[in-house]
Parts: C-alpha cells; sequence; structure tokens
C-alpha cells in the first residue's frame, strides 16, 4: 500500500497543480461527441498526475495522488498502470515515480524550442562578459521553469539545474515574469500566495511585492538580493515578442560577495541588450 500524505501537503499540491492547469472546458454530452469528451478527460488526467509526481519529488501511492489530484482512486490506478507501460511512469512497491521516458520528452523540448535554441549562444557571452551564471526562464502557470542555463567558471558558483520548477514571487526573473502577467492573473496569482518570507529573513507582504513586480515592469529589469538564497543575488531583463509581450526573462546569478549593487546595474544594461538580440532572432524566424 502507499503511504496517505499528509492534508495539508495534499492540499497545498492540489492547488499549484490547479494554478497549472486551466479550468476545463465543458463539452455537449451525446454519441462521438460524448466518447471524444471521455478520451480529453483521461488524457488531461493522465497529465495531471505526471505533474503531481514532479512536484512531490518522492514516490507516492495511488492514495496521495487521489488527494493531490481529486482523480478517483480507481480512475488513477487504470491511468498509472497505462503510463507505467509506456514508460512514463515506474511503481516500486506500492508507490509511482516518473520514469525514463520523460527524460525523451524533455530533451525533445530542449532540442525542439526555437527560444532555448536562439538564447543559448546569448546567454554564453553574458557568461563569458560577467563571469557568473546566466539563464533562461520561462512562465508556466504560476510557476517560472529554468529551460537553458551557462554555468559560471568559478568554483563558487549559483547553480539551478534546467527543468527546475521555482515561484513566481521570489527572486528576479520571477518578479519580471510576473510583470508580463495580464493585471487580473497577475492579482488572482497574488491571492493565492501566503505569507512570503525572503531567505534573509525579511516578510514581504502583497503590497510591497506588487510594488517590486510593477518596478520591474516600469524599469524593465529587476535586481533583487537574498530572497531565495542568503548570499546570492541576480539581475533579470524580459525577453519580449511581438504579438504576445513577455514570454521569457533571461539573468545573470551569483554571490553577493561578487556583485555588489553597482556592479549589476552595470550588468543590467548588457543583460537588457541581450535580452533585445534574442527578441529580434525570434523576430527573425
Amino acid at each position: 500500500m502507499g503511504t496517505r500524505m499528509p492534508r495539508q501537503q495534499a492540499s497545498t499540491a492540489s492547488k499549484r497543480l490547479q494554478g497549472l492547469r486551466g479550468p476545463r472546458a465543458k463539452t455537449p454530452r451525446g454519441g462521438a461527441t460524448d466518447r471524444a469528451a471521455g478520451s480529453v478527460r483521461s488524457l488531461e488526467r493522465a497529465l495531471d498526475l505526471m505533474e503531481a509526481l514532479e512536484r512531490l519529488r518522492v514516490p507516492a501511492g495511488v492514495r496521495a495522488l487521489e488527494e493531490i489530484t481529486q482523480i478517483p482512486k480507481a480512475t488513477a490506478q487504470r491511468l498509472l498502470d497505462v503510463l507505467e507501460r509506456r514508460g512514463y511512469a515506474q511503481k516500486d512497491r506500492g508507490r509511482y515515480a516518473l520514469a525514463v521516458g520523460t527524460v525523451r520528452l524533455a530533451r525533445g523540448f530542449l532540442a525542439g524550442d526555437c527560444l532555448a535554441a536562439v538564447a543559448l549562444p546569448v546567454l554564453q557571452q553574458l557568461t563569458a562578459l560577467s563571469g557568473e551564471t546566466c539563464g533562461l526562464y520561462i512562465r508556466q502557470g504560476f510557476d517560472r521553469i529554468l529551460v537553458q542555463r551557462v554555468e559560471s567558471p568559478h568554483p563558487l558558483r549559483h547553480h539551478t539545474p534546467i527543468g527546475e520548477r521555482l515561484p513566481l514571487h521570489i527572486g528576479a526573473s520571477g518578479h519580471i515574469l510576473c510583470a508580463g502577467m495580464p493585471d487580473d492573473l497577475l492579482h488572482h496569482y497574488l491571492e493565492t500566495l501566503g505569507p512570503i518570507r525572503l531567505a534573509s529573513g525579511q516578510s514581504l507582504s502583497k503590497k510591497e511585492l506588487l510594488a517590486r513586480i510593477r518596478q520591474a515592469r516600469l524599469r524593465g529589469y529587476a535586481i533583487r538580493f537574498d530572497e531565495r538564497f542568503a548570499g546570492v543575488c541576480s539581475v533579470a531583463a524580459p525577453v519580449m515578442h511581438k504579438d504576445k509581450g513577455i514570454i521569457a526573462a533571461i539573468n545573470i546569478a551569483g554571490p553577493s560577495s561578487r556583485l555588489p549593487t553597482d556592479k549589476l546595474e552595470q550588468l543590467s544594461l548588457e543583460l537588457m541588450n541581450a535580452a533585445g538580440r534574442i527578441s529580434e532572432s525570434l523576430d527573425r524566424l
């Protein structure tokens, strides 16, 4: 039997999953339309299970997944059996985790994504210039995900794995991506947040957070210290699409000891120029 997840943890994971997916469309019932709607529903539920496993990062039993996704246990079990058969989930002692098939999907994304490909040489130039780790983040739901990265050559450096899912409300890149959200969606996101406490120990009100996001929107870049990790700072700028607005954020991150405020302000100009080059390259595709 799978272990039962604490109710509060399951509730939190369920809310974050709701932020990732949008509201499901209602489909008229009857005949072929009814069968098609059932197929779409099954696909959505299978994806919900995969996303829940990705967020948990530890093996989970069917009961725990039922609490997170609100998928009935019998249905969840059938879908997990299919995912296991196809190589996207694996079972050990009654608990499930993502399987190696998901690595193929991630590799396919990185190989075929134009944004990640265009950004890579620009990030390499930024790392050569700054000496620090540079990354490309995109927003998915109410999270940001690192999709491209060039690491600093220094032994002491900031490291975030590609594919890492991080909150939007903490860090320079997150604030840039928040600045690109429609106001109604941004306010809805802020309503989902609990108390905000930074790595520095500082508490941040939602009003203060909104002011920081609006400042980033006006300035065209954001600088943040000690938000996710103490002793780490970053500067971020938006990558723009001519029709979609802000579609990504690029950043430079490293130890605060090597990146005082005046240096980050200088790097912000190079960063905004680099973001502009990525945007121009995308427009030409």
